[in-house]
C-alpha cells in the first residue's frame, strides 16, 4: 500500500473501516450494512456508550480489509456498506427500539447482514425483534459477564440489564434458544439467576468454561442456540472481556476473556453464521489509550471473516 493510500484511509468522512456511506434503504447489492446505535438511555453501569458508534468509526480506519495469515481481503468478499446511525430518541426506549427492530428488519428484507454497533446493550432488545421477525424460529446467543435477565429495573423493562430477557419473550423465539456465554464476577444477581431458570435460558459461566474448555464450551453454546431455529442472532457485550484488554466499557470486569479469546469468540460466532449481530457497551471515555476501540474493530472483522467461511 502506497503512503498516498493510507492518507486516504485515515482521511475524509468516517465511516466504519472506511466503508461506503449508504442510505439504508438503499443497500441491496451488498453483503453486510454497518449501522450504528448511539443510545445510552436505561444504562445500569456507567454512562459513555452513547459514544461507542462514533470513536468505532474513528478506530476503524486503521485496520486494513486484508488478513496476511488467512490470505483474503474481507471487503473484496463480503462487501460492506455504512448506513450512518439509527436516530435514536431519549429518553424515549420504546420508540428507539422501535426505531432499530425497524432498520434491522428492513436491512434483513434487502437480503443484506445487519450488525449493529453500539450504544449500550439494550439496544439488541430492539435489534432481535428486527431479525426474529424475518424468520420463523430464532435463537439468541450472548457473549456476556452478565446475564442481562432481569424482569425490570427499577420499573424498566427495556434497559442493559433486560435484553436477554426481553429475547427470550419474542413469540419466535424459543427460551431454550437463549443462550448466554460467560457469565462471570459479582454483578449477576440471584433474582436474575432465577429468572433465567424459569424461562429455561442456559448460560455458561466462566468456571463452566474452564471445565470443558473454551472450544467444546462455545460449540455446545452454538448447538443449543442454533438448535431447530432458522435464524441466529448473536450479540457480543464488550464487558465479556477482561478489563485489562476492555477498560473502555460501561461495566468493566475482571475475569473475563482475553484478547485473543474473545477473538476466537467472534470468529466461531460468524462461522455460526448469524442473520444478523451487534457489538454493544464501547463506551470510549473510560479508555483514554483507545485499545478499547481497536479491540471492538477487531472482534467486529472476525464475526464477519467467520461469516465468509474463513
Amino acid at each position: 500500500m502506497s503512503e498516498s493510500d493510507l492518507r486516504v484511509i485515515q482521511s475524509g468522512v468516517a465511516t466504519f473501516f472506511g466503508r461506503p456511506l449508504i442510505a439504508p434503504n438503499a443497500v441491496g447489492g451488498v453483503k453486510c450494512a454497518i449501522v450504528g446505535v448511539p443510545w445510552d438511555e436505561g444504562n445500569v453501569g456507567r454512562n459513555g456508550a452513547n459514544y461507542g458508534p462514533r470513536t468505532f468509526r474513528d478506530a476503524s480506519h486503521w485496520f486494513f480489509g486484508y488478513n496476511a495469515e488467512d490470505d483474503f481481503d474481507l471487503w473484496e468478499e463480503f462487501p460492506t456498506v455504512d448506513v450512518g446511525d439509527v436516530p435514536v430518541m431519549p429518553p424515549n426506549a420504546e420508540r428507539t427500539m422501535d426505531l432499530i427492530e425497524s432498520h434491522v428488519r428492513s436491512i434483513r428484507t434487502q437480503g443484506v447482514f445487519p450488525f449493529s454497533v453500539g450504544g449500550n446493550h439494550s439496544l439488541a432488545i430492539g435489534a432481535a425483534r428486527g431479525a426474529a421477525s424475518t424468520v420463523s424460529r430464532m435463537g439468541y446467543l450472548s457473549i456476556d459477564a452478565h446475564l442481562d435477565t432481569a424482569d425490570e429495573w427499577a420499573g424498566e423493562r427495556l434497559i442493559s440489564g433486560c435484553p436477554t430477557a426481553r429475547a427470550a419473550e419474542i413469540e419466535n423465539v424459543n427460551p431454550r434458544n437463549v443462550v448466554v456465554f460467560g457469565v462471570h464476577g459479582w454483578l449477576n444477581p440471584r433474582d436474575q439467576v432465577q429468572n433465567a431458570a424459569d424461562k429455561g435460558i442456559i448460560w455458561f459461566g466462566s468456571q463452566q468454561i474452564d471445565r470443558l474448555g473454551l472450544k467444546h464450551a462455545l460449540a455446545e453454546a452454538i448447538r443449543i442456540a442454533t438448535d431447530g431455529v432458522d435464524g441466529l442472532y448473536v450479540s457480543f457485550d464488550l464487558d465479556s472481556v477482561d478489563a485489562s484488554a476492555m477498560p473502555g466499557t460501561g461495566t468493566p470486569e475482571p475475569g473475563g476473556f482475553t484478547a485473543k479469546e474473545a477473538l476466537y469468540i467472534a470468529r466461531e460466532l460468524g462461522r455460526a453464521k448469524p442473520i444478523a449481530a451487534d457489538v454493544v457497551e464501547l463506551a470510549p471515555c473510560y479508555d483514554l489509550s483507545g485499545i478499547s476501540a481497536r479491540l471492538a474493530c477487531a472482534v467486529t472483522m472476525e464475526i464477519l471473516s467467520g461469516l465468509c467461511g474463513k
